[in-house]
């Protein structure tokens, strides 16, 4: 840890970091040093929480009143929603959560920074998101998140693809509302269609062997490729889009755009107050 971080003591707090994956996962690399910095005695750990075990591993985790809060990544956000004593008005019109702040009490309270953390980390290219024809693979928490600010940005459509029909419904029916008109569905794999953005906010790349649902013939030059999956090395999708010529946004964007807010949260701060500001 770079003698950023103090040494354990028994007055420590724990922020579990959940996921399955966890490998890949850069919040306890990124928080730390935050926490550190405000003297904060809080460490970020990561744990490899299947979903078989989620329901387990989130009771035993929220009976220790050493714990400040559960990280929650893929693919456990929509669960770990559920699981919320309350939810951050963004966090309930998606129903997804990354970051669970925990009261003395055991009572757990959700927030969801995804959405403001993509949005802010692609930089000055979020200007390309007015008007924009967006493909977003993955509609679970993350792709609900990115969904919700995008319909915030003024997309003009987005294209869907989930394993889950039922996701890509709840995703296209949250969008269609926030525009008030009919500008997301399910991508129609027999449509021709040209995008101006693509995103990736599923596994695809770091787990399974899955592969991207549009070949890298379809990615162009004057095209915005996001992959939040890409944390800790580059994806196919990411190597195509580089070599097409387009611009690219990795997770570690997401990621540090949000890092702050997540280390407030964690560390008792209202939702959306940065620690150290």
């Amino acid at each position: 840890m770079g003698g950023l971080i103090p040494n354990l003591d028994g007055a420590s707090q724990i922020y579990a970091v959940f996921g399955d994956p966890v490998a890949q996962v850069q919040t306890p690399r990124l928080v730390n040093p935050i926490f550190a910095a405000a003297a904060c005695n809080i460490f970020a750990v990561p744990f490899h929480v299947t979903p078989a075990q989620f329901d387990s591993a989130w009771d035993a985790f929220s009976m220790l009143d050493n714990v400040a809060g559960i990280g929650v990544t893929v693919p456990h956000k929509v669960a770990a929603a559920r699981k919320c004593a309350t939810l951050t008005p963004t966090a309930e019109a998606v129903g997804a959560v990354n970051s669970i702040q925990r009261s003395a009490d055991g009572s757990m309270h959700g927030a969801l920074f995804d959405g403001t953390g993509f949005v802010l980390g692609i930089g000055a290219r979020r200007a390309r998101l007015a008007g924009a024809r967006v493909l977003m693979v993955g509609a679970g928490g993350a792709g609900r998140a990115i969904a919700h600010a995008l319909a915030g940005e003024g997309i003009a459509s987005l294209a869907l693809v989930d394993l889950d029909p039922d996701a890509i419904a709840f995703t296209a029916w949250m969008v269609n509302g926030l525009l008030k008109r009919e500008a997301a569905t399910a991508l129609d794999p027999l449509a021709e269609a040209r995008f101006d953005v693509v995103i990736n906010a599923s596994p695809i790349g770091i787990k399974g062997n899955a592969g991207f649902p549009i070949s890298p013939e379809a990615l162009h030059s004057d095209m915005l490729v996001a992959d939040i999956a890409a944390l800790s090395g580059e994806t196919q999708l990411l190597r195509d889009a580089r070599a097409a010529g387009a611009a690219t946004s990795d997770g570690n964007d997401m990621l540090q755009a949000q890092i702050a807010l997540i280390a407030g949260f964690a560390s008792g701060l209202p939702a959306g107050t940065p620690l150290g500001a």
